[in-house]
């Protein structure tokens, strides 16, 4: 270090003119650097002069002994940073200041060189040792902002993920809790919001919004995203999640949330049986009928396969061909045989004659509603649980 390399009988010129040199540090901090040009006041004015009072009690210390201990100055420095946080500012307006307040120390040091004689080795190298004071300060400061930073985000992202785990409870809530974890997480509280279930543990994401919640750490990762119903959102999904594999849930009320995340989950296991085809980003709202069919798998296979006896004793084509035509039919708007025949691709005489062998399997069950109903949704399980296996 440069003040290594000076007199110690420099810092017996310097230590006398300090009260002089902080006083000027001061008034020309305030007038130059907008964010410290306030009364002197409160934790405000104790800190700016401690602070320029004790670089320059410590830089006349280090001619006088390089070797004393400087962590209570270290200290003092990163305090001054971390207060630039709290306070909401940039480091700038300190950066600043630590410029000015070594434009004026060095003028007036360089006064002091003059009256006392230094010779010019001394004097070049005492500039050299105020500034790399001041550096050496500046850092100290920028690790104390950093630490700040450091766990106002932890803090905030502890907060953010007690909140998720709250609304995601199954136990009973309290509402109350709820509201003052997201004051703590800065997450405005919205009236509906959706989840999103990932397909896997996607890495590092991009940087999601502040506004969406995430649990990326948990084997079945996802989003919490509020009010979700808009083009913007979908736009920030598709950005985030590039081309993995996801389902959005249902939007509901922001106290049932979970059962969005529940919903989705459901729908993602569809996808990986196969039952709705795979796209980066499906939508469970337009999946709702699977959804409801395949919620109790073993229960869909007792309705189709009570609803389906009819068709045991047929070989598996005749089978597969009079249960298209029968779901075919009762999903028409219709039910004539042309418009069946347009469904299926096939000729309205073959809906006929497929017709006619349904009639002669169920009768005047076709004429049930409550049968027709049953039927459709044991031959739409059926066509699901095919695309499981």
């Amino acid at each position: 270090m440069p003040w290594q390399a000076l007199p110690a009988s420099v810092a017996s010129w310097l230590r006398p003119e300090i009260p002089r040199v902080a006083a000027e540090m001061i008034d020309t901090i305030r007038s130059e650097v907008p964010a410290y040009n306030r009364p002197l006041e409160g934790a405000f004015g104790v800190g700016l002069r401690l602070g320029v009072e004790q670089a320059l009690r410590q830089f006349v210390e280090l001619i006088d002994n390089p070797d004393s201990p400087q962590d209570h100055n270290a200290k003092i420095y990163r305090r001054l940073g971390r207060g630039e946080w709290y306070e909401g500012r940039s480091l700038d307006a300190l950066q600043a200041a630590y410029r000015v307040g070594a434009r004026v120390a060095w003028r007036q040091y360089a006064n002091v060189a003059r009256r006392a004689g230094f010779s010019a080795d001394v004097t070049g190298i005492l500039a050299e040792a105020v500034f790399t004071h001041i550096n050496d300060m500046a850092a100290e400061s920028v690790k104390g902002y950093a630490d700040a930073q450091a766990s106002a985000a932890t803090t905030w992202q502890r907060s953010r993920e007690r909140l998720l785990a709250q609304l995601m409870s199954a136990a009973p809530v309290s509402w109350t809790t709820v509201e003052d974890l997201a004051r703590h997480a800065k997450w405005p509280l919205p009236g509906t919001a959706a989840c999103v279930a990932i397909d896997e543990a996607p890495g590092e994401l991009p940087t999601l919004p502040n506004t969406i919640l995430a649990s990326m750490d948990d084997s079945e990762p996802y989003l919490l995203v509020p009010e979700p119903d808009s083009h913007r959102h979908e736009t920030t999904l598709r950005r985030v999640l590039r081309e993995r594999i996801a389902v959005v849930g249902l939007t509901v009320p922001i106290a049932d949330v979970r059962y969005s995340l529940l919903w989705a989950r459901q729908t993602l296991q569809l996808v990986h049986h196969g039952a709705i085809p795979r796209k980066p980003l499906i939508y469970c709202s337009e999946h709702l009928s699977d959804l409801l069919l395949l919620n109790d798998e073993r229960l869909a296979q007792q309705v189709s396969d009570r609803t389906m006896q009819a068709f045991q004793d047929m070989t598996p084509m005749q089978r597969e061909r009079l249960e298209s035509t029968l779901l075919a039919w009762l999903t028409s708007t219709g039910r004539s045989a042309p418009e069946v025949a347009a469904l299926l691709g096939i000729h309205p005489q073959t809906v006929r004659y497929r017709m006619h062998q349904l009639t002669e399997l169920f009768g005047e069950r076709l004429n049930d509603p409550d049968f027709r109903f049953e039927t459709e949704a044991a031959l739409r399980a059926r066509a699901l649980l095919n695309g499981t296996r």
